[in-house]
């Protein structure tokens, strides 16, 4: 059974219009036959309009410490209406418990929390089919005091909700790590297709169809303790300090 569309704005891939429950049966049987920029819009309980973007097919299927398994990645054609910190802090470090810059981080519990956070504003036919996104991560914290650079990883979970690196959005490591294992290529960090070719998805609104905004990757800075790396309004790839108050965030997550 092919899947349903309708014919999508110029520019842009066409609307699936099959439910999510019905997408996330064919992700699992590795029968998806959407494309790349496909889109679905959903609809907050906060009453925010957001279009989800076919970011990825199967792009790390069958990698892993726990093989993953066929699945689709979403990202938001546009980022979540409102700006949010990275951190309340200038501090790109994790915590003793949560050695990863990114679940350390304000952003993180304000994305997932259940309750509280975004996650608890999706639709209540989305959010049984999001699983976590398994990613090798990298590590960035000492008792000793703020790290300028990750000196580990490890196979975890970027949550329900996520950001993409550095690298999954424009397959370089201008600002974070490139030396690193985690960060080069290995461990869960190719470039998503949707991304490859042009910024027409790299640039996104302040809401559906906002003016364009700045917004957060999950990658910290390299030979900084203060900075992560974000994309700037205008596309570029850049850094700012994570306790800027004018940046924003995608909604990105993983079904299958």
């Amino acid at each position: 059974m092919s899947v349903a569309y309708l014919k999508g704005p110029l520019g842009y891939g066409r609307e699936l219009m099959d439910s999510w429950e019905d997408i996330a049966a064919k992700i699992k049987r590795d029968q998806f036959d959407g494309y790349i920029g496909d889109y679905k819009t959903i609809k907050l309980t906060t009453g925010e309009t957001v279009v989800m973007e076919v970011a990825g097919i199967n792009t790390y299927t069958g990698v892993g410490n726990v093989q993953i398994g066929p699945h689709v990645d979403f990202i938001s054609r546009d980022c979540l209406k409102g700006a949010k910190q990275f951190n309340a802090e200038a501090n790109n470090n994790g915590t003793k418990t949560e050695p990863n810059p990114w679940r350390a981080s304000k952003l993180f519990k304000d994305m997932n929390d259940e309750t509280t956070g975004v996650f608890s504003t999706l639709p209540a036919d989305l959010k049984p089919y999001i699983i976590q996104k398994r990613a090798l991560l990298e590590s960035r914290y000492s008792d000793a005091g703020p790290l300028r650079a990750s000196t580990g990883w490890a196979w975890n979970d970027m949550g329900k909700l996520w950001l993409p690196t550095e690298v999954e959005v424009f397959g370089n490591t201008f600002w974070s790590d490139g030396d690193a294992g985690w960060a080069g290529g290995s461990g869960c960090n190719l470039q998503y297709p949707i991304f490859i070719g042009g910024f027409k998805h790299i640039i996104k609104g302040d809401g559906n169809n906002g003016n364009r905004c700045a917004w957060w990757e999950a990658s910290p800075r390299r030979q900084f303790a203060t900075d992560m790396c974000f994309v700037y309004s205008d596309g570029g790839a850049t850094y700012v300090t994570a306790a800027y108050a004018y940046a924003y965030a995608p909604l990105c997550f993983r079904i299958g």
